[in-house]
């Protein structure tokens, strides 16, 4: 059974990965962004799968970089964290909206949704086991998509 200040460094560790992730992808950092998914599962839709940071870094190359930016905002909120109470594992749910402007885009909301986070908790530390993304709404993508080269994505 865990202790309040054992769930309580529990739920901030897998706040901080929520977050860390948001944060990386806004920063154009993809390939850190798809390491947070090592070990883990990653489903943007029913089409797109993918299992393993390689993966999931092949699956966000249809996102457009300018220089070391995305233009947008990952917002996470409203999450809910249920850690177990053996401490080894957890769940979350969180709304995501994402924003984005660009030089040539003005600002608007692209994406709204819900990111469904499994975590375990191995060798000291946190980690994502599972994402499932659930999107309630895709709006404008062209800013952030490449050109479709029968590449199959709907928003990250």
């Amino acid at each position: 059974m865990l202790t309040s200040d054992q769930r309580r460094d529990a739920e901030s560790a897998i706040t901080r990965l929520i977050y860390t992730y948001c944060h990386r992808l806004d920063g154009a950092d993809l390939a850190g962004a798809a390491a947070l998914f090592e070990n883990a599962r990653w489903q943007l839709s029913p089409e797109v799968v993918c299992h393993g940071a390689e993966e999931h870094l092949a699956a966000l190359q249809v996102i457009r970089v300018y220089g070391d930016r995305l233009g947008t905002r990952h917002v996470v909120s409203n999450l809910i964290i249920d850690v177990a109470e053996d401490g080894a594992t957890a769940q979350s749910v969180s709304y995501v909206d994402s924003i984005q402007v660009t030089q040539d885009f003005p600002l608007q909301l692209i994406f709204q949704g819900r990111y469904l986070d499994t975590f375990v908790f191995e060798e000291g530390s946190w980690r994502f086991s599972e994402r499932v993304v659930d999107a309630d709404g895709v709006g404008d993508m062209s800013a952030h998509h490449k050109p479709a080269q029968g590449a199959a994505a709907e928003a990250s």
